[in-house]
């Protein structure tokens, strides 16, 4: 539990979070709210050395599980139907040279310099209203003893996949992934478990599937469509367009563009998906793929770069803490979204108000002011109900 709430509170480090321990206000009011007492982090270190990382992420699964029984992504699903798992890898952190026998490592060119550190490879469940949610996390890492190539993302995918089908066997999942993942494994996997899939399709990509897509483009002017959008004096077209039935060893490929013109700048888009497109359904499609972007903008740089310390060294010596902190994270910045993109939180979003401003109210509060129990637990009592645009 403190090792989670070091996260909700997002203080960035173990030493920070003893600090606040330290506070006599803090320490009681975090007893009054939660009923429990807050032990000293170097308690919680031990435990996370001690506990199996599995324990943890399965508790994870539990809580996604819930969420998803309680329909609180259904009016987010493509198509009315599935639900987008976004797939991409992450640094978590740099260790010195013998932390431990699963390290990577990586050989500066210029400088020689040998590099050592650990990443995963995360599939999020993630929305068009924001939400990022780990759903399953395989660590990337060398085997013990001697090997002939390292572990890679792509390898970790493969056991990523298969902890995903079996923890969520009857979901209905679209996968979205970047210009690594158009290949001859991930397809087969995807058709194995019944999964859809909408992929960054980039040049060098299956170089058969580009030749055909450029000969058919050229034959058809039907599959196109163009769409304006207007806000205030900013104008946007969205060119979409698009080739079905595109057979690749046996895969049959869809592959929609959409070139994206402003008035600042003209960028361009382009998928391969199980999904067949037509004239209504590509912009979805299209959509859909820019979605996977949000593995990156909501869920790594948010973990990153907004106060939950992903990158730094909450167990310097034990590989089994620093995942077991990682999973701690995971369930922190899912229990701080479904507060902070909820209605009651953005309501207060006014003017120059951000989340991090009313984060720094929060804490206030529990820093310097005990709480007056009897409202506590009157507000204890109520039922709230929180909404999700």
């Amino acid at each position: 539990m403190a090792a989670i709430m070091m996260f909700v509170f997002k203080k960035g480090s173990r030493n920070a979070f003893s600090n606040e321990r330290e506070s006599e206000e803090f320490s009681e009011n975090y007893e009054a709210v939660f009923g429990i007492r807050l032990p000293h982090t170097d308690t919680v270190d031990k435990i996370m050395r001690n506990m199996n990382e599995k324990c943890l992420e399965k508790l994870k699964i539990r809580l996604v599980r819930i969420l998803i029984k309680k329909k609180v992504f259904n009016k987010n699903r493509i198509s009315g139907k599935y639900f987008l798992i976004a797939i991409d890898g992450s640094y978590v952190m740099t260790v010195s040279e013998g932390h431990c026998e699963h390290c990577l490592k990586r050989t500066s060119a210029k400088s020689g310099k040998t590099t050592y550190f650990h990443s995963v490879v995360e599939a999020k469940l993630v929305t068009g209203n924001g939400f990022s949610i780990s759903s399953a996390t395989e660590w990337v890492e060398n085997p013990e003893g001697k090997y002939d190539k390292q572990d890679c993302e792509l390898k970790a995918f493969v056991r990523l996949a298969e902890k995903l089908g079996k923890d969520f066997p009857r979901l209905p999942i679209c996968i979205g992934g970047d210009g690594l993942y158009p290949n001859q494994t991930v397809f087969r996997i995807c058709r194995e478990n019944g999964w859809e899939f909408i992929l960054s399709f980039r040049d060098g990509n299956l170089p058969s599937v580009w030749e055909e897509v450029t000969e058919l483009k050229e034959l058809s002017e039907e599959n196109r469509r163009q769409i304006r959008i207007c806000k205030g004096e900013n104008k946007t077209v969205r060119a979409y367009s698009w080739v079905d039935d595109i057979d690749y060893k046996g895969f049959m490929l869809n592959r929609s563009e959409c070139v994206e013109e402003s008035d600042v700048r003209t960028t361009g888009f382009v998928f391969v998906s199980s999904l067949r497109a037509d004239y209504f359904r590509v912009p979805e499609i299209t959509e859909t793929g820019r979605m996977r972007w949000k593995i990156e903008n909501e869920g790594f740089d948010i973990q990153k770069n907004h106060g939950y310390g992903l990158g730094h060294k909450y167990s310097r010596v034990s590989v089994t803490a620093a995942k077991n902190y990682y999973q701690c994270m995971q369930i922190a910045h899912m229990i701080n979204q479904l507060s902070e993109l909820g209605s009651l939180f953005t309501s207060l979003l006014k003017g120059k108000m951000t989340v991090k401003h009313l984060w720094k109210f929060m804490l206030g509060e529990i820093r310097h002011i005990i709480l007056n129990l009897e409202i506590l637990n009157e507000l204890l009592k109520r039922r709230i109900q929180f909404r999700y645009d």
